[in-house]
Order: structure tokens, then sequence, then C-alpha cells
């Protein structure tokens, strides 16, 4: 059973595979890059991402997913609607890029105070870059 969500110009698709079982995302894949090809539309696989979680004691050994005759790159975490997801499903890596961007914003906007930006101004660019 594979699930698909679908999102702007972006598709995800997950597979939950049960102990012993095989892995059926090969035939997902290829039949989603039939889909495409048939709407003139061709998948690059540089950009596709594979995202394996498992909690089991030996991970399981699955053949690498192909598109367009190449492997698709296995990564230990991904971004998906803005949320970073890692492999062992924990917030670390979520939190920790949060924290470089916000740094690097409120930077900028120590920048400005000393450059004598009004206080208004100051505020605005921090509701609008620093908070979200």
């Amino acid at each position: 059973d594979v699930d698909q969500w679908k999102y702007v110009d972006d598709t995800t698709v997950a597979e939950t595979v049960l102990k012993n079982d095989a892995s059926a995302m090969q035939e997902y894949v290829e039949d989603l890059s039939n889909q495409s090809l048939a709407n003139k539309f061709q998948l690059n696989e540089t950009k596709c991402k594979e995202l394996r979680i498992s909690f089991a004691k030996f991970k399981p050994d699955f053949a690498p997913i192909r598109i367009n005759d190449k492997d698709i790159e296995v990564v230990t975490s991904v971004k998906l609607l803005g949320l970073n997801i890692s492999n062992d499903l924990k917030w670390n890596t979520h939190i920790s890029k949060i924290v470089r961007k916000v740094s690097t914003r409120l930077y900028f906007l120590k920048q400005l105070k000393r450059a004598g930006l009004a206080t208004k101004e100051m505020l605005l660019f921090y509701l609008t870059c620093v908070r979200p």
C-alpha cells in the first residue's frame, strides 16, 4: 500500500514495508514516471531523494530506487513543507536549521541598529524576517 501526497509541483510518496516484506516502491516509481512521460513531463532524478526511516534493530537492506537508469540518492533528512524530517524522526535537524537561520537574521538586525535605523523599521524587519 503506497500513499502519495502532492503539493504544487512536487510529489511525495510514502510506503510502509512490514517486517520480511519486499518494497514495492520501485514499481510505483516506474508507474509514476510512465504517467509523467505520458503527460509530457519527465521526473528529474537529481532532485529526487529517498529517506528511509526504520527503528528495527537490524535495518532492512532495500535495493536502490532508480529513475531514468540512475540511483536515487538516499539521504538522512529532507525538507517537506518547511519541516526538516530526519531518518530518526528527532527534532534536532529541524531545530538546528531554524536556529542557524534566525541567528543570521538577528545579526542583520544588529547591523541595522548600528546603521542607525529607526526602531519602527527594525521592528518591521523583525516581524517580517526573523519571527516567521
